[in-house]
């Protein structure tokens, strides 16, 4: 049975039944709160009524907390999913309860978002987004009805980058990263030039996974464990490196590989281009000498063949070249 009380100046509905907590809920009106209590007590009739109390009193902004303690924590790119939990906190549905979060609400964030940041970054917190609910969902039992994220369109994935070095602006590139007071920095550049590896991969490179003899290098990143082909070049610059006591490849921070490279690209005066568009580079050069697909995906780790066609751009100059030398 339900019970209306004036509480001030407002009315606390309370509904009991057994086998039931009590639930309670305050309105302006009494009305409102018959109407209220009425509604529950046939969900209960029905069998259909949930509790959404801890829906309800908890914010976006803890559900995050909870999940970078609890789910991103184990993850190998923490430190980047940190990154994007906090700028997620720092938006308004941080502080809208779980509950409150539908759809709309969820559209309405991606629409301001792409005013302020890349069509890419607000995917990757879109993703992020959905992830969290079906994790509250499937493992926290929050008695949501849906994923809320999954009631909003997608934005549109951005144009695949098409950066590639010139001869000229990939010679400029090498010799004013060889100008960085660090001497690291030049070597991982030269690294990623020869083998598409990741930063990620190659900062974390280990000389226990580098045989120089085989010219093979185990890489770790965010795709799990492969090997990669190292070529003539890439083994000759690796025979030159001092070994560090601590058995990385490459003792540099990503901040300083960052900030040096970021200089030495504005030096060799080309725009715009990012440390992952040397991955992009790596590949094309690789599929120009003649590499297939599956031998390219070994080499880049990527899981299909349309992932990996977003990283190599084909020159139509050069197929028409190889036509004309079919054709002799």
């Amino acid at each position: 049975m339900a019970t209306i009380r004036s509480r001030g100046s407002r009315w606390q509905a309370a509904v009991k039944r057994k086998g039931h907590p009590t639930i309670y809920q305050s309105f302006d009106l009494k009305k409102d709160a018959e109407k209220w209590a009425r509604q529950q007590e046939r969900l209960i009739d029905v069998g259909r009524w949930v509790d959404r109390s801890e829906a309800e009193q908890t914010t976006f902004g803890e559900l995050l907390d909870r999940y970078a303690r609890e789910i991103s924590i184990d993850k190998r790119g923490v430190d980047v999913e940190l990154i994007r939990i906090n700028a997620l906190k720092r938006s308004s549905i941080a502080r809208l309860s779980v509950s409150a979060i539908t759809g709309q609400v969820i559209a309405a964030w991606r629409d301001t978002r792409l005013k302020e940041v890349s069509p890419s970054t607000v995917a990757r917190e879109f993703q992020l987004l959905s992830h969290v609910f079906t994790v509250a969902i499937r493992e926290w039992a929050f008695p949501l009805p849906v994923n809320p994220v999954s009631m909003a369109r997608k934005p549109r994935s951005a144009a695949p980058r098409d950066k590639v070095l010139t001869d000229e602006q990939r010679k400029a590139l090498l010799f004013e990263v060889g100008q960085c007071q660090n001497q690291w920095v030049k070597a991982v550049v030269s690294f990623a030039l020869e083998t598409a590896a990741r930063r990620g991969e190659i900062l974390s490179l280990r000389w226990q996974d580098v045989d120089l003899r085989s010219r093979v290098a185990t890489v770790r990143g965010k795709t799990g464990h492969r090997k990669i082909p190292l070529s003539p070049a890439c083994v000759a610059m690796l025979r030159t490196l001092p070994r560090n006591i601590d058995g990385v490849v490459f003792p540099v921070t990503i901040d300083t590989l960052k900030k040096a490279y970021s200089r030495a690209v504005n030096r060799a005066g080309i725009d715009g281009f990012t440390f992952h568009d040397l991955r992009h580079d790596a590949l094309t050069q690789l599929a120009k000498l003649g590499l297939n697909i599956l031998e390219l995906r070994a080499i880049s780790g990527h899981s299909t063949a349309n992932m990996l066609q977003r990283y190599v751009s084909v020159d139509a100059a050069d197929l028409a070249a190889k036509l004309e030398r079919a054709a002799r």
